[in-house]
Protein backbone atom coordinates (compact mmCIF):
# COMPACT_ATOMS: atom_id res chain seq x y z
CA UNK A 1 0.00 0.00 0.00
CA UNK A 2 2.84 2.52 1.23
CA UNK A 3 4.29 1.77 -2.54
CA UNK A 4 1.36 2.12 -4.56
CA UNK A 5 1.15 5.94 -2.42
CA UNK A 6 4.16 6.94 -3.69
CA UNK A 7 3.72 5.63 -6.84
CA UNK A 8 0.55 7.51 -7.28
CA UNK A 9 2.12 10.63 -5.52
CA UNK A 10 5.15 10.53 -8.03
CA UNK A 11 2.81 10.42 -10.92
CA UNK A 12 1.05 13.67 -9.40
CA UNK A 13 4.18 15.32 -8.44
CA UNK A 14 7.07 14.32 -10.85
CA UNK A 15 7.44 17.44 -12.54
CA UNK A 16 9.04 19.13 -9.14
CA UNK A 17 12.03 17.83 -10.34
CA UNK A 18 11.68 20.96 -12.87
CA UNK A 19 10.11 23.28 -10.12
CA UNK A 20 6.92 24.41 -8.87
CA UNK A 21 4.97 27.29 -9.76
CA UNK A 22 2.41 28.89 -8.12
CA UNK A 23 -1.58 28.54 -7.87
CA UNK A 24 -2.03 31.20 -9.67
CA UNK A 25 0.34 30.22 -12.55
CA UNK A 26 -2.93 27.67 -13.55
CA UNK A 27 -4.85 28.94 -16.37
CA UNK A 28 -8.64 30.93 -16.11
CA UNK A 29 -11.26 28.55 -17.22
CA UNK A 30 -14.02 26.33 -15.96
CA UNK A 31 -13.39 24.07 -13.61
CA UNK A 32 -10.16 25.85 -12.41
CA UNK A 33 -11.12 26.53 -9.03
CA UNK A 34 -12.07 23.18 -8.66
CA UNK A 35 -9.07 21.63 -9.75
CA UNK A 36 -7.41 24.30 -6.80
CA UNK A 37 -9.99 23.03 -4.13
CA UNK A 38 -9.03 19.27 -4.63
CA UNK A 39 -6.04 18.92 -5.65
CA UNK A 40 -3.94 21.15 -3.67
CA UNK A 41 -4.96 19.78 0.24
CA UNK A 42 -2.32 17.37 -0.51
CA UNK A 43 -0.47 18.34 -3.31
CA UNK A 44 1.47 22.24 -3.92
CA UNK A 45 -0.48 22.79 -7.02
CA UNK A 46 2.45 24.16 -9.01
CA UNK A 47 3.17 20.25 -9.91
CA UNK A 48 0.66 20.07 -12.59
CA UNK A 49 0.94 23.30 -13.83
CA UNK A 50 3.61 21.91 -16.06
CA UNK A 51 2.03 19.01 -17.02
CA UNK A 52 0.80 18.10 -20.29
CA UNK A 53 -1.10 14.62 -20.80
CA UNK A 54 -3.50 13.34 -23.19
CA UNK A 55 -7.15 13.25 -21.83
CA UNK A 56 -6.75 9.39 -21.47
CA UNK A 57 -3.42 9.87 -19.15
CA UNK A 58 -5.55 12.40 -17.16
CA UNK A 59 -8.42 10.33 -16.82
CA UNK A 60 -6.39 7.78 -15.36
CA UNK A 61 -4.23 10.07 -13.16
CA UNK A 62 -7.88 10.88 -11.72
CA UNK A 63 -8.61 7.54 -11.03
CA UNK A 64 -5.60 7.22 -9.10
CA UNK A 65 -5.78 9.53 -7.25
CA UNK A 66 -9.49 8.72 -6.01
CA UNK A 67 -7.69 5.67 -5.47
CA UNK A 68 -6.46 7.02 -2.25
CA UNK A 69 -9.15 9.27 -1.00
CA UNK A 70 -9.93 11.87 -3.48
CA UNK A 71 -13.75 12.51 -3.13
CA UNK A 72 -15.12 13.42 -6.35
CA UNK A 73 -18.67 13.26 -7.71
CA UNK A 74 -18.95 12.08 -11.30
CA UNK A 75 -20.34 15.49 -11.85
CA UNK A 76 -17.15 17.38 -10.24
CA UNK A 77 -14.88 14.46 -11.99
CA UNK A 78 -15.86 15.19 -15.53
CA UNK A 79 -15.21 19.08 -14.59
CA UNK A 80 -11.55 18.68 -13.50
CA UNK A 81 -10.77 16.29 -15.85
CA UNK A 82 -12.29 19.10 -18.87
CA UNK A 83 -10.14 21.09 -17.41
CA UNK A 84 -7.15 19.40 -17.72
CA UNK A 85 -7.26 17.75 -20.91
CA UNK A 86 -8.33 21.21 -22.44
CA UNK A 87 -5.67 23.58 -20.48
CA UNK A 88 -3.13 20.94 -19.38
CA UNK A 89 -2.92 19.08 -22.94
CA UNK A 90 -0.28 18.23 -24.95
CA UNK A 91 0.91 21.82 -27.18
CA UNK A 92 -0.79 23.87 -24.57
CA UNK A 93 1.43 26.59 -23.58
CA UNK A 94 2.29 26.84 -20.28
CA UNK A 95 1.09 29.86 -18.40
CA UNK A 96 3.21 32.59 -17.63
CA UNK A 97 3.23 33.18 -13.44
CA UNK A 98 1.16 36.42 -12.99
CA UNK A 99 3.04 39.23 -10.80
CA UNK A 100 1.68 40.03 -7.44
CA UNK A 101 2.30 42.49 -4.94
CA UNK A 102 4.11 41.53 -1.86
CA UNK A 103 1.72 42.12 1.29
CA UNK A 104 2.85 44.16 3.82
CA UNK A 105 2.70 41.92 6.40
CA UNK A 106 2.93 38.18 5.60
CA UNK A 107 1.11 35.33 8.06
CA UNK A 108 3.15 32.09 8.59
CA UNK A 109 0.06 29.99 9.36
CA UNK A 110 -1.78 31.04 6.05
CA UNK A 111 2.18 30.32 4.28
CA UNK A 112 1.37 27.29 6.24
CA UNK A 113 -1.58 26.33 4.79
CA UNK A 114 0.72 25.02 1.71
CA UNK A 115 1.98 22.21 3.77
CA UNK A 116 -1.39 21.02 5.88
CA UNK A 117 -2.12 18.44 3.83
CA UNK A 118 0.87 16.70 4.24
CA UNK A 119 2.37 17.53 8.12
CA UNK A 120 -1.65 18.34 9.14
CA UNK A 121 -2.82 21.14 11.53
CA UNK A 122 -1.48 19.79 14.27
CA UNK A 123 1.92 18.87 13.06
CA UNK A 124 2.08 15.46 13.11
CA UNK A 125 2.49 14.56 9.57
CA UNK A 126 1.56 10.89 8.27
CA UNK A 127 3.14 7.78 9.18
CA UNK A 128 5.32 6.26 6.43
CA UNK A 129 4.98 9.24 4.31
CA UNK A 130 5.52 12.58 5.64
CA UNK A 131 7.32 13.31 9.12
CA UNK A 132 6.26 15.57 12.36
CA UNK A 133 7.41 18.73 12.82
CA UNK A 134 6.01 18.86 16.20
CA UNK A 135 8.35 17.89 18.56
CA UNK A 136 11.12 17.60 15.40
CA UNK A 137 11.70 20.93 14.20
CA UNK A 138 13.58 22.09 17.16
CA UNK A 139 16.25 18.83 16.52
CA UNK A 140 16.83 20.66 13.49
CA UNK A 141 17.50 23.62 14.48
CA UNK A 142 20.29 22.67 17.60
CA UNK A 143 22.28 20.96 14.92
CA UNK A 144 25.24 22.31 13.73
CA UNK A 145 23.75 23.31 10.33
CA UNK A 146 20.11 22.83 10.51
CA UNK A 147 19.01 26.19 10.36
CA UNK A 148 20.65 26.66 6.83
CA UNK A 149 19.03 23.27 5.82
CA UNK A 150 15.38 24.19 6.72
CA UNK A 151 15.99 27.05 4.57
CA UNK A 152 17.50 25.03 1.86
CA UNK A 153 14.36 22.18 2.17
CA UNK A 154 11.97 24.58 1.28
CA UNK A 155 14.04 25.87 -1.27
CA UNK A 156 15.43 23.18 -3.17
CA UNK A 157 12.73 20.08 -1.78
CA UNK A 158 14.00 16.71 -0.38
CA UNK A 159 13.23 13.36 -2.06
CA UNK A 160 14.57 9.87 -0.12
CA UNK A 161 13.72 8.23 3.31
CA UNK A 162 14.51 9.50 6.72
CA UNK A 163 14.41 8.38 10.16
CA UNK A 164 12.75 10.82 12.79
CA UNK A 165 13.32 9.70 16.39
CA UNK A 166 13.57 5.85 15.07
CA UNK A 167 10.54 5.90 12.58
CA UNK A 168 11.18 6.04 9.06
CA UNK A 169 9.08 7.86 6.38
CA UNK A 170 9.39 8.13 2.48
CA UNK A 171 7.17 10.87 1.17
CA UNK A 172 8.51 13.84 -1.31
CA UNK A 173 8.13 17.01 -0.26
CA UNK A 174 8.22 19.87 -2.66
CA UNK A 175 10.24 22.79 -3.98
CA UNK A 176 8.79 26.27 -2.70
CA UNK A 177 11.26 28.02 -4.46
CA UNK A 178 8.30 30.61 -5.90
CA UNK A 179 7.39 31.32 -2.75
CA UNK A 180 9.34 35.14 -1.30
CA UNK A 181 11.92 34.89 0.89
CA UNK A 182 9.64 36.62 3.31
CA UNK A 183 6.79 33.91 3.19
CA UNK A 184 9.43 30.92 3.29
CA UNK A 185 10.67 33.16 6.60
CA UNK A 186 7.10 33.01 7.63
CA UNK A 187 6.24 29.64 7.41
CA UNK A 188 9.67 28.86 9.02
CA UNK A 189 9.14 30.91 12.13
CA UNK A 190 6.07 29.16 12.51
CA UNK A 191 6.52 25.58 12.46
CA UNK A 192 9.76 26.44 14.67
CA UNK A 193 7.23 28.28 17.32
CA UNK A 194 4.03 25.88 16.92
CA UNK A 195 2.98 22.68 18.76
CA UNK A 196 5.24 23.19 21.78
CA UNK A 197 8.21 23.69 19.37
CA UNK A 198 10.62 26.53 20.40
CA UNK A 199 13.73 27.97 18.94
CA UNK A 200 17.19 27.31 20.67
CA UNK A 201 18.86 29.59 23.36
CA UNK A 202 20.52 31.81 21.58
CA UNK A 203 18.72 32.08 18.18
CA UNK A 204 16.25 33.91 16.97
CA UNK A 205 13.41 34.03 13.66
CA UNK A 206 14.36 33.38 10.51
CA UNK A 207 14.73 36.74 8.18
CA UNK A 208 14.32 37.35 4.42
CA UNK A 209 18.27 37.78 4.40
CA UNK A 210 19.09 34.18 5.44
CA UNK A 211 16.68 32.96 2.58
CA UNK A 212 18.14 34.89 0.15
CA UNK A 213 21.46 33.68 0.80
CA UNK A 214 20.92 30.17 0.21
CA UNK A 215 18.92 30.76 -3.42
CA UNK A 216 21.25 30.33 -6.46
CA UNK A 217 22.94 27.37 -4.96
CA UNK A 218 20.67 24.84 -7.84
CA UNK A 219 20.50 21.81 -5.09
CA UNK A 220 18.37 18.76 -6.09
CA UNK A 221 16.18 17.37 -3.97
CA UNK A 222 18.74 14.51 -3.51
CA UNK A 223 21.27 16.99 -2.47
CA UNK A 224 19.29 18.31 0.52
CA UNK A 225 18.76 14.90 1.38
CA UNK A 226 22.67 13.94 1.57
CA UNK A 227 22.74 17.37 3.21
CA UNK A 228 20.55 16.18 5.89
CA UNK A 229 21.99 13.03 6.43
CA UNK A 230 25.45 15.25 7.48
CA UNK A 231 23.14 16.84 10.45
CA UNK A 232 23.52 14.15 12.73
CA UNK A 233 19.66 13.61 13.49
CA UNK A 234 18.03 10.81 15.55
Amino acid sequence: MKQRYLIGVAILAGVALYSALGSNALPEGPGRDLVLQKCQSCHEIGFVTRERQSRERWDAIITEMQGYGMRLSAEERAVILNYLATYLAPGAQAPAPAPQAQPASVSGAQVYNNCIGCHQANGTGIPGAFPPLAGHVPSILAARGGREWLVQMMLYGLQGPISVKGVSYNGIMPAYAHLSDAEIAAVLNHISTQWGNSFPSGQGPFTEAEVRAQRGKNLTAQQVLAARQQLGLR
